[in-house]
C-alpha cells in the first residue's frame, strides 16, 4: 500500500518527460488525479523498486468519460514509497516475479493492462518487453467467472432493494450487467474493451438486448 508518511511534490518538481507520459491518459476523472499521478511517476523514476507505472482502465480509451483512473505498478520485492492516492485513482501493486505467473494462469486485470493499458513509466523498457511477448498469448477472460460475479452482485442488488437503498442497488446493478456483458463476450471468442465501449462490442456479436440494459444503465448513472 501507499506509504502515508510521503508528501506530494510540488508542482515544479516532475520534469517535462514525466508530463509527456501523461498524454497517454485520454480522460482524467480530476486535476487532483492527474497532479498525483505525475508525481507519483516522479517518485517512481527515483525509486530501484518501481518497474513501471500502466495506466489502465477507460481513463486510456477513446470514451466520452471516466469515473477514475486505474494504475498497476509493477515493483520489486520492496515495497514502492509512493504518496497517498486521490480518492479517484484505484493503485494496484503487482511483484515483479509474480506478473508472469498471474498472467499465465489468465488474470483478467493484468491480461487487460498488458492488451490495452498504456505505460507511463518504466525502466529499462521492462513492461515494453513484456506486453510484446504476451499481447497475442493472453487468455480470455473467464466467462465462468464473470457470471459467478454477476450472481453475487444480483443477490447484493437484491438485498439493496428490500431495504430500499435504490441508488446503491442501481450501482450494483451496473456492475451485474458488466459482469454479464463481459461474459458474453468472452464466450463469443471477443475480449472485452473498457465498460463504456461494452454496449458496442455487445451489438457487435449481436446480444442486442445485452447491449440496452447495459446502455440504459450508464445513461441512467451519468443522467
Amino acid at each position: 500500500m501507499a506509504t502515508q508518511g510521503l508528501t506530494i511534490e510540488p508542482v515544479s518538481g516532475p520534469d517535462q518527460a514525466s508530463r509527456a507520459s501523461l498524454a497517454s491518459v485520454r480522460s482524467w476523472p480530476s486535476d487532483a488525479a492527474r497532479s498525483w499521478t505525475l508525481n507519483a511517476i516522479w517518485h517512481s523514476k527515483r525509486s530501484s523498486s518501481v518497474k513501471a507505472v500502466v495506466a489502465s482502465g477507460s481513463a486510456v480509451r477513446d470514451v466520452e468519460r471516466s469515473d477514475d483512473l486505474d494504475l498497476v505498478i509493477i515493483h520489486r520485492a520492496r515495497y514502492p514509497e509512493l504518496p497517498r492516492p486521490s480518492i479517484d485513482v484505484d493503485v494496484r501493486y503487482y511483484e515483479e516475479t509474480d506478473v508472469l505467473r498471474r498472467l499465465a494462469s489468465g488474470h483478467d486485470y493484468l491480461s487487460w493492462t498488458v492488451r490495452y493499458g498504456r505505460v507511463l513509466f518504466e525502466r529499462d523498457g521492462w513492461w515494453t518487453r513484456l506486453a510484446a511477448d504476451w499481447r497475442h498469448r493472453l487468455l480470455l477472460p473467464s466467462a465462468a467467472e464473470a457470471r459467478e460475479r454477476a450472481d453475487r452482485a444480483r443477490r447484493i442488488y437484491d438485498d439493496l432493494m428490500v431495504i430500499g437503498d435504490y441508488d446503491a442497488a442501481a450501482e450494483i446493478r451496473l456492475s451485474m450487467l458488466t459482469f454479464l456483458a463481459r461474459a458474453a463476450l468472452s464466450s463469443a471468442g471477443v475480449f472485452p474493451r473498457s465498460r463504456p465501449e461494452l454496449p458496442d462490442q455487445l451489438r457487435e456479436i449481436d446480444d442486442h438486448d445485452a447491449a440496452d440494459r447495459l446502455s440504459n444503465a450508464l445513461a441512467h448513472r451519468y443522467g
